[in-house]
């Protein structure tokens, strides 16, 4: 790992808007940063020299980090916004995050980790106390922010001696690369960051947090899905049967759940250019005989399930879709009847996302005179 110590007090090239298309670099601290923001620059807040960002994120590429500490100072108005480090970034559609939302204060989901996978956040898909937690953050103030990494496995601590969020199991499998900071919100939401450090863990740097109790996991949980190449929703939207040639283009990969039992489909899949995306998840049940299973599951955004070609089961559970408060988080909170054949049945879900997390989890609890073959 390459050593380094970045402080935002060093000389930055402001930088106006940016374009998307055309991400700008700036130079400090010995090292090039690449920015990706409608604005950032150095300003001087609260008494200090500080990088005043908006409405995007800044890379510092290249930077090797590995097992380490990531702090620094921020500050901010009472608005909404969300605010936080990557770190492991192998691009910028894979990296790990963290990110406190400044509208949240105090509530059990003011802090956010999550995995971004093919340019995907996943926060639906990790909603249990090892990706969320309280913090209380001062506004208008400077509030202290550090994370320790060490292999899979990393302590959040916020104006804190003690870690108010430790995260028992990191989700890419990225070992290092670079980081970054992120402020995004409505309105134009800025934040200003100062005394960055990025630097190797030293003697006495440990993970001290420990892992809360997780959701429970259903019995008889499915733990590896065949899912397909990434389509259209239109081919399924009024689809109540399939021909039996739906899947026969499709490219299938092998895809095992996370340890909350949910399959995150971003990491086989990216989403469509135009914002919605559909993939197959499959299965094989072989039943000795005719009979009925009940089938668990969870899912996000959108879920059209198929039994031997009929759709037994269509759902929307993505953000605010049923009220504004609806968070879309994934948990086995749906059921349906699956009336198996004597034979082989073959389940086809019909998976579709907007944002916010690509997931499909099943399970059958009473698995008697059946088997499931992936």
């Amino acid at each position: 790992m390459n050593r380094f110590l970045l402080c935002l007090s060093a000389i930055l090239a402001p930088a106006a808007a940016i374009a998307q298309d055309a991400p700008q670099s700036v130079s400090y601290g010995g090292h090039e940063w690449r920015i990706t923001a409608q604005a950032a620059g150095v300003e001087q807040y609260l008494g200090r020299d500080a990088l005043a960002l908006s409405g995007g994120r800044v890379w510092l590429d290249g930077a090797g980090f590995s097992d380490g500490i990531i702090e620094f100072d921020v500050a901010y108005e009472e608005r909404q916004g969300f605010i936080g480090p990557m770190w492991r970034v192998e691009s910028d559609q894979h990296f790990e995050e963290i990110y406190f939302r400044s509208h949240l204060n105090g509530k059990p989901d003011a802090v956010q980790y999550t995995p971004v996978e093919n340019g995907n956040s996943a926060w639906q898909i990790f909603s249990d106390e090892n990706a969320l937690a309280a913090i209380d953050q001062k506004f208008g103030a400077w509030n202290h922010v550090k994370v320790i990494v060490k292999g899979d496995k990393a302590d959040f601590y916020f104006n804190s001696q003690t870690p108010l969020l430790h995260i028992p199991d990191l989700k890419t499998d990225i070992s290092t690369g670079g980081v970054g900071l992120r402020v995004s919100g409505r309105g134009g939401m800025t934040a200003y960051f100062s005394n960055f450090v990025a630097r190797p863990l030293s003697d006495g740097d440990e993970i001290v947090g420990e892992a809360k109790e997780p959701h429970e996991i259903p019995a008889g949980l499915v733990t590896t899905w065949n899912v397909s190449s990434v389509f259209s929703e239109d081919i399924v939207a009024k689809a109540l049967t399939l021909p039996n040639a739906a899947t026969n283009a499709q490219i299938w990969t092998v895809l095992d759940v996370e340890t909350n039992g949910i399959a995150n489909i971003s990491k086989t899949a990216s989403r469509l250019a135009d914002g919605g995306s559909t993939v197959f998840v499959r299965a094989n049940i072989r039943s000795d005989r005719k009979q009925m299973k009940e089938l668990r599951f969870g899912y996000s955004d959108r879920v059209r399930i198929y039994l031997n070609g009929k759709r037994v089961y269509f759902g929307d559970a993505g953000w605010t879709v049923r009220d504004y408060r609806f968070l879309g988080t994934v948990g086995f909170f749906d059921s349906a009847g699956l009336d198996l054949k004597r034979g082989d049945n073959e389940l086809l879900v019909a998976v579709s996302e907007t944002f916010g997390g690509w997931a499909w989890a099943g399970a059958i609890e009473d698995q008697s005179g059946i088997t499931i073959e992936n």
